[in-house]
């Protein structure tokens, strides 16, 4: 039998901070934030990545105002970095910011290991893909007096960036949140949270994050910026346990978790970090995975219910979902990855959700199309 593990004696720590909310007339909220006298959290204690993540997020913000400006519009607006009522954002400041916080985040994110163990209440999103005003518009609708003064935590399913035009600023803030609430703010990887993806300016022309960096900060900063925040996409988590019942990820679940011998320990295994997720097959199913459609189903599945999706990738049928579930009693899959035109999903016998967090670039035209969220209470 296996000793057991002793633990480390966890010190106790304090919040340096109380967040003061109250309402205002108008209907929204105004927060402040009170010194409470007491010593920092040890886990937050590193005054110079919270100096540099406010600082980033400052930055951010008259940029956050632009995009809500914009956010009525159905068709795809230029980048707020580069309109004419931005042009006095000192460019030189956010590299710099971006850049530090990148370092800070990476260090935060890499303790937490591959497997998140989640617990409501929890607001779920999934791919934002580089849109700034859908990311202000849940910011000013889930935590409109800040992420600490919100009743739940967040949990983030990839694609951060590319297609839509603001990928840099989407990172940074991410990237931010991250550093300053780090026990609130999770983020897992989605596929393009790697370089094979991120870097591929010929398919995604003006929407790779890899071209936005150079057009911003011209091509040695730029590549200097986009490797920093995939460094940081390096260590995200692959995959979360909510309220241990729902299994989050971005694309599905992999064919190995499902063979004779295997655990989620397979996850949390996988090395960190992770610079190219295409060589590791468990990973590769993780973020690249799509249900299987119903013409599939119908016409049987081979494998025990995986197959493969029209995009190439692997896929996962109803019986494979079952089996999975069943397995490691769970009770659902949220994941993101698809496009979804009422921003939330339901499939296969209701046990799958798919969450989609963007209404631009792909339902072009269309001011039906909105962003989805899913708040798991408990």
């Amino acid at each position: 039998s296996k000793e057991p593990t002793e633990k480390a004696e966890t010190p106790m720590c304090f919040s340096p901070h109380i967040t003061v909310v109250e309402p205002k007339r108008t209907g929204d909220y105004v927060a402040e934030q009170v010194a409470s006298g007491l010593a920092e959290r040890a886990e937050d204690g590193d005054a110079k990545a919270r100096k540099d993540a406010k600082e980033l997020v400052s930055l951010l913000q008259p940029l956050m105002c632009s995009a809500s400006q914009n956010r009525r519009a159905s068709l795809p607006q230029p980048s707020a970095l580069l309109t004419a009522d931005n042009r006095d954002v000192d460019i030189a400041s956010l590299r710099d910011a971006i850049l530090a916080v990148a370092r800070h985040a990476t260090k935060v994110t890499e303790r937490e290991g591959r497997l998140l163990e989640v617990a409501a209440p929890c607001y779920v999103l999934g791919d934002i893909h580089g849109n700034l005003s859908d990311l202000e518009f849940f910011a000013r609708t889930l935590w409109p007096a800040g992420v600490d003064a919100a009743a739940g935590s967040f949990l983030f399913l990839g694609d951060f960036v590319d297609r839509g035009k603001d990928s840099v600023a989407v990172a940074g803030y991410v990237m931010a949140m991250k550093v300053l609430h780090p026990h609130k703010w999770r983020c897992i990887r989605g596929n393009h949270e790697t370089r094979e993806v991120n870097g591929n300016t010929h398919h995604y022309q003006d929407g790779s994050f890899l071209r936005q960096c150079g057009v911003l900060f011209g091509e040695a900063d730029g590549a200097r910026v986009w490797e920093a925040v995939n460094c940081y996409f390096d260590v995200l988590p692959l995959a979360a346990v909510l309220d241990r019942r729902i299994f989050c990820v971005h694309g599905g679940i992999p064919a190995a978790l499902t063979a004779p011998g295997a655990s989620l320990q397979a996850i949390r295994d996988v090395e960190c970090p992770l610079r190219s997720a295409q060589y590791n097959r468990l990973v590769y199913d993780m973020l690249w995975s799509d249900p299987a459609t119903p013409d599939q189903e119908q016409g049987g599945m081979e494998g025990g219910g995986f197959g493969l999706s029209p995009r190439g990738c692997a896929c996962f049928g109803e019986e494979a979902l079952q089996a999975f579930l069943a397995r490691y009693r769970l009770q659902h899959v949220f994941r993101g990855h698809e496009a979804q035109k009422t921003g939330v999903g339901v499939s296969k016998a209701n046990r799958l959700t798919t969450i989609f967090s963007t209404s631009k670039d792909h339902f072009q035209g269309d001011p039906a199309a909105t962003c989805g969220c899913v708040l798991v209470e408990g």
